[in-house]
């Protein structure tokens, strides 16, 4: 796998000059790690059957489990939807390009393999300008889920796509822009139901969605049977190691023997730490995510990639407040967690 590091590039004209291998790759049906505003994604051709194939199998993702299509522009809606609902319309006149997926009726067009055998699509138009370049320089739009394997915690960073991918031979390169924007996925709404719903937490607020664009969105209270967008597995998103969450973390760290403290690293905010540092004279592995809740959905894969290398053999995460952004923190704590509890 060949790097792309973009960050250096003078102007977008550099940046399509360098882009030009990666899209040729993807035009012969190879996989490309792709940045955008979230996490980053690995891409294929959404039309190739036997591209989108390779990305299930890299990432040892069930068929079961369908794909986001990404777009550089509307008219691209029309090879892929049937039709838009006027909700729909009001979301992406308001939020794209940005981090917010619709889920629409599907046209004939789209391979079965990339949603599932539904008769429904996942799209979103990246806010990353060098992401849309991407998709138009390909020609093609993009089949992109998380760059990770399949369950495992998402890439943020280009040390976690190298962990993936790195002697991947499907994958041949990687498109780096540096350290992503909003830290977690993209929001799913799904448009082919009404009133519409959530299907996915994710960078923006399903509140300020509504609010915006004057449309009703029931929250479920639970994972839906039915798999229709990413990132409705039970477990998701997780850490090699066994991971707990935590509502007190103080008292529960109270109650901890020195061994015990050993054999745990803890994920919490900046003020938590400092207080746990005030009582626990021993060494104890404390990553610290931030206080408010941009900071922690910003940092929360880059700290549990830190958490999963450290010489532990434990995560406990104290769980921030689950109102607007925190209530997709605590949905994928809960997923990465197997909604364990200490």
């Amino acid at each position: 796998m060949e790097i792309i590091d973009v960050r250096e590039c003078r102007d977008i004209e550099e940046v399509k000059k360098r882009l030009i291998p990666a899209a040729k790759s993807i035009k012969n049906g190879d996989l490309v790690v792709i940045p955008t505003e979230t996490v980053y994604g690995l891409a294929g051709d959404c039309f190739n059957v036997s591209a989108v194939n390779k990305i299930f199998l890299v990432k040892n993702r069930p068929y079961s489990d369908p794909l986001i299509v990404h777009i550089s522009n509307f008219e691209q809606l029309k090879s892929i939807v049937k039709s838009l609902p006027e909700e729909a319309k009001r979301i992406m006149d308001n939020f794209w390009p940005g981090p917010v997926s619709l889920v629409l009726r599907k046209s004939p067009n789209v391979p079965d393999i990339v949603t599932a055998g539904l008769d429904t699509v996942c799209v979103r138009m990246p806010e990353l300008d060098i992401t849309r370049e991407f998709i138009t320089q390909c020609g093609t739009l993009l089949a992109a889920p998380s760059a990770n394997i399949f369950s495992r915690l998402t890439s943020t960073e280009l040390q976690h796509i190298l962990k993936y991918f790195k002697d991947k031979k499907e994958v041949k390169y990687a498109i780096y822009a540096g350290r992503t924007k909003y830290g977690v996925e993209s929001t799913v709404i799904d448009c082919t139901t009404k009133p519409l719903r959530v299907l996915r937490y994710g960078a923006v607020e399903v509140e300020k969605i509504a609010r915006t664009c004057k449309v009703e969105i029931v929250e479920p209270k639970r994972v839906y049977k039915k798999k229709s967008a990413p990132g409705m597995m039970k477990k998701h998103y997780s850490p090699a190691k066994i991971t707990y969450l935590c509502r007190d973390l103080i008292k529960y760290i109270r109650g901890l023997s020195k061994d015990e403290l050993k054999r745990i690293t803890f994920l919490c905010s900046n003020k938590a730490k400092e207080e746990i540092l005030k009582f626990v004279k021993n060494d104890i592995s404390v990553i610290p995510y931030g206080d408010s809740l941009e900071e922690i959905a910003q940092n929360l894969y880059l700290c549990l990639h830190l958490a999963e290398e450290m010489d532990t053999e434990f995560i406990v995460i104290q769980v921030p407040r689950r109102v607007g952004l925190g209530k997709t923190i605590y949905d994928r704590l809960v997923k990465a967690s197997s909604n364990r509890w200490v």
